[in-house]
């Protein structure tokens, strides 16, 4: 179970590339312009909350919409092995 207090790291064994505005994580995940602007801040150290923050200040976006979406997408992510909870966080 995630929260707005859990780090998220990327797996190494997914690899992702960029292609145009997207992120495509192997095999066959593709994020929108928006959800790679989010993955691209996972990086094992800053919070939900810190992603969140962020992502507000460079989105037309408050709070809570961009946690609730944000917390979909990690949801998914997770499911798909594509990032991990940071143990010890």
């Amino acid at each position: 179970m995630i929260n707005e207090s859990t780090v998220l790291s990327k797996n190494p064994e997914m690899p992702s590339r960029k292609y145009l505005k997207s992120i495509i994580i192997e095999p066959g995940i593709t994020l929108n312009e928006m959800a790679s602007d989010i993955y691209n801040h996972i990086d094992g150290k800053v919070s939900i909350h810190d992603i969140c923050s962020k992502i507000v200040n460079e989105y037309d976006v408050d709070y809570q919409t961009c946690l609730e979406d944000c917390m979909e997408l990690f949801e998914l992510l997770i499911d798909h092995e594509a990032i991990k909870v940071k143990q010890g966080a």
